[in-house]
């Protein structure tokens, strides 16, 4: 019987086109260098509670009434389609809890589902992530899509961390999703959203976000398969992809080299103003100016790999985040509002509004931890775990409200379709940032990555 199964899974990959044995291309993280018990400090327990509340929601609620997942009989989940809104909340999901169970966070005593269920879920929706992808469907799955580059990095990253609890049949297939969704970007040009000269080419339409969230599925698949025959390609298109996502102007006529880029040389446009500022969805837009956490977020991604990070991963976010704390877009008033006596506040100011709603937290809160982590608040008068701090606060009030571990009460406060999903992927980030600078993990070279 045994032998039977083995060769069936064989023939399975065989007719799908498998080449090679990607799995064993994959590096798994050294879990033994590091401490990974839960962060100790006040700051750091508030943080746990609304990371843990989060997958409160997303082992309950989320997977048996939203999704409706625990009804499924087939041994891998059927998504509810192939387009964002199938997939993209449960690579959130599957990338928050992984983050969880991994660095300890997880609370069975707090969600009410047991350690070894919890891990069993989410194991569940990493490999049903990855065998409905088309790369192993014959093309009849998600994929090659202008956003899925991203759910396909949240995916695989939530894979390798839970690499050893993966059946090899699941390995396989995250190693096939994420070598496929990288390969698409070898050879293609970056885009811009003005050209050198300075003309609108897409217009209200930065492609900062693009750009940065296009980079992750290049790091993660070079850094999590060292060994495959793509790297070196991997990571010279993540270095375009990060340097181009938030160039200014300014940067056009600049000859700084940036790991071996040259940007008066490379660059053909910006993404950027020289003021910080990001124009999305045809505003000065807050929630853009942000997205350069998927830029950063890289950094992250190697320190697991106890790599150095490229300066790439990093660039213009100190004048990003100043544009957030302290430029004056209308006169008196900046984008983070302070109190009365110039203290860190929860608020938010919008120049030219917020489509996405005015309750957001998570990514305004990510962006302090980024801040804090690698020094971007330098010239901030109000330091970014101040504003972290005050936003926890905000979100812990947020979530008080919802016995089910929710953070919003509805579309007011946040219009996006997968907002709890996203708050979650937000949390699990920032906490996996505090818990890489407590352990010393993340140091930056600007050297050329080859």
């Amino acid at each position: 019987m045994k032998r039977a199964r083995l060769l069936c899974f064989f023939m399975c990959f065989c007719s799908l086109g498998y080449a090679e044995n990607l799995r064993e291309t994959v590096k798994p993280v050294d879990w033994e260098k590091w401490d990974t018990s839960p962060l100790k400090g006040e700051f750091e327990k508030e943080v746990l509670m609304i990371f843990r509340n989060a997958n409160k929601y997303a082992v309950n609620d989320w997977y048996h009434k939203v999704k409706k997942f625990a009804v499924q009989q087939g041994e891998y989940l059927e998504l509810g389609g192939t387009t964002e809104h199938a997939v993209r909340p449960v690579a959130h999901e599957a990338f928050a809890l992984a983050v969880a169970l991994k660095l300890n966070v997880y609370d069975p005593e707090m969600t009410g589902v047991a350690w070894e269920e919890a891990t069993k879920k989410t194991v569940r929706l990493i490999g049903s992530l990855a065998h409905r992808h088309k790369v192993n469907q014959a093309g009849q799955g998600w994929g090659d899509q202008w956003q899925s580059a991203l759910w396909a990095a949240q995916a695989a990253t939530a894979g390798w961390l839970l690499w050893e609890q993966l059946p090899d049949r699941d390995q396989e297939q995250v190693c096939r999703m994420m070598e496929y969704e990288a390969n698409r970007f070898l050879g293609m040009k970056v885009p811009y959203y003005k050209d050198r000269s300075g003309k609108i080419i897409y217009e209200g339409d930065s492609k900062a976000e693009e750009n940065a969230w296009n980079s992750n599925i290049l790091v993660i698949a070079a850094v999590m398969m060292p060994q495959h025959k793509h790297v070196a390609d991997w990571l010279q298109k993540a270095l375009e992809y990060q340097i181009s996502a938030y160039a200014t102007p300014a940067d056009m006529v600049s000859k700084q080299k940036v790991n071996g880029i040259r940007l008066d040389t490379f660059l053909k446009g910006s993404n950027i103003e020289d003021n910080g500022a990001v124009i999305n969805h045809g505003i000065i837009h807050a929630d853009y100016m942000c997205a350069i956490m998927h830029n950063t977020l890289n950094a992250w991604i190697f320190g697991l790999a106890d790599k150095k990070a490229p300066e790439a991963s990093r660039m213009n976010g100190e004048k990003v985040y100043y544009a957030l704390t302290e430029y004056e877009f209308v006169p008196g008033k900046t984008m983070y509002v302070r109190g009365e006596q110039g203290e860190a506040t929860c608020r938010m100011f919008f120049p030219e509004g917020n489509d996405w709603g005015t309750g957001r937290q998570d990514g305004y809160w990510l962006m302090d931890i980024l801040a804090d982590s690698f020094g971007w608040d330098k010239a901030s008068s109000v330091k970014a775990m101040e504003w972290a701090a005050a936003r926890n606060r905000k979100m812990l009030e947020m979530q008080a409200r919802n016995p089910d571990g929710r953070s919003y009460a509805g579309k007011a406060e946040n219009s996006f379709a997968s907002r709890e999903e996203w708050f979650a992927a937000q949390i699990a980030f920032g906490y996996l940032g505090l818990w890489e600078k407590a352990n010393k993990m993340v140091h930056f070279t600007n050297k050329p990555l080859n």
